[in-house]
């Protein structure tokens, strides 16, 4: 089952943490650490304005949990976080 879920966070990795829980039933402290399947302050940079503050786009997956997670960020350098 894929979810697509709202955050009140701007923060992708505090975003990531919580929607899995959501989806686990779970306290995200129980789950096991971020960085372990990822770099969140990579996961950020990666995507951040360039020098000319142009935004880039694309996607990054990688597995956290037992759940695949995508993060797609657009121009806008919204991000939207796919949890399956």
């Amino acid at each position: 089952m894929e979810q697509t879920l709202a955050f009140d966070t701007d923060e992708v990795h505090e975003r990531i943490v919580t929607g899995v829980a959501a989806l686990e039933g779970t306290d995200p402290m129980e789950l096991p650490p971020l960085f372990d399947a990822v770099d969140p302050d990579a996961l950020g940079a990666v995507f951040a304005a360039t020098e000319s503050g142009e935004r880039r786009s694309g996607h990054v997956g990688f597995p956290y949990a037992g759940h695949q997670v995508r993060v797609e960020f657009d121009e806008t350098g919204n991000p939207v976080v796919t949890i399956d």
